[in-house]
């Protein structure tokens, strides 16, 4: 049998390797518990360098190291609150609501350390397995302006992996994206635009006047809890007359609870909600809005009526 002969060069290399993976171990078993979670919790933006100085930092000055790491990442070091941190530490927490159900936490997760890193995306498209392109698994597609982020199910087992494996593109475009976010969240306070949608129609159930919301189930943000889906929709309706007096107002809590097979076989079907009106003759004006609390997006929609 022929011999495989390695470089002293490479062994001696692995050997180097292997000696700095202990010796890292040992000292971070040496931290206090919230020194370690501290470690855990930025390991996406703690450089190479920074880790290993912290690691080898007398205990006493381990407290410093921490206040200075985020306050040279501080977006605004003139404000009292390190907004840098304030949105990294609360997208952690969302990323563990919207990405439970892999095994692991949610912000260890694919989606989970793309979320923390670049946000909520700017749209979210969901194609269950064997949809229209042929496609025999299931994915999500993310997109960040015009870049695309591919996460693919391919085991078919709820547990997403990133396929988008050149993000260098995202990276280089990250703080316009974030300028373009803040400009679009300015727009959605002051113009009421909608960062996702619904319809609103008038219809008729035995002569009396319905108002249908229609909400495409691959707009909805859920999260797992036990073996199904979960998300609540705040819906705040309020009904004027002609000369825009309030008549009618209608704020109720939809819960919708589904299975991941049942969600995969609606996906391109709408949550309907339907409210009876009791309005006599005449031109009305409709406002809706709508909260999905999972994802924290509002939208609103107007609809101009005749009973």
């Amino acid at each position: 049998m022929r011999k495989i002969l390695f470089p002293a060069a490479l062994i001696m290399t692995i050997i180097i390797v292997l000696l700095a993976s202990c010796q890292s171990f040992q000292l971070e078993k040496k931290l206090s518990s919230d020194e370690q979670e501290f470690l855990s919790k930025v390991r996406f933006i703690i450089t190479k360098e920074e880790r290993n100085i912290f690691l080898r930092l007398p205990a006493s000055e381990r407290k410093t190291f921490i206040d200075k790491f985020w306050a040279k990442r501080d977006s605004n070091p003139k404000t009292e609150v390190n907004e840098y941190k304030e949105e990294y530490l609360s997208r952690i927490e969302q990323a563990n609501r919207l990405f439970r159900g892999e095994g692991i936490a949610g912000w260890l997760t694919d989606r989970g350390r793309i979320y923390i890193l670049f946000g909520p995306p700017f749209s979210r498209k969901t194609y269950p397995p064997g949809d229209s392109g042929g496609n025999i698994r299931a994915r999500e597609v993310w997109y960040y302006g015009n870049f695309p982020v591919v996460f693919v199910d391919r085991y078919n087992s709820g547990v997403y992996t990133l396929e988008t494996t050149n993000l260098a593109a995202l990276n280089e475009i990250n703080f316009a994206l974030r300028q373009m976010r803040e400009e679009q969240e300015k727009k959605v306070q002051e113009s009421s635009e909608i960062p996702f949608d619904f319809n609103l129609e008038l219809t008729k159930t035995s002569n009396i006047p319905v108002l249908l919301l229609k909400v495409p189930y691959k707009e909805i943000w859920l999260q797992a809890k036990e073996n199904v889906l979960e998300t609540t929709l705040n819906l705040d309706v309020t009904i004027l007359d002609a000369a825009k007096k309030t008549i009618l107002r209608h704020k109720e809590d939809y819960l919708i609870s589904i299975a991941e097979k049942e969600l995969g076989e609606k996906m391109n079907k709408d949550y309907v909600i339907e409210i009876p009106l009791l309005l006599a003759e005449g031109d009305y004006f409709i406002q809706a809005v709508l909260i999905n609390k999972t994802g924290g997006n509002t939208a609103s929609r107007e609809l101009k009526i005749k009973v």
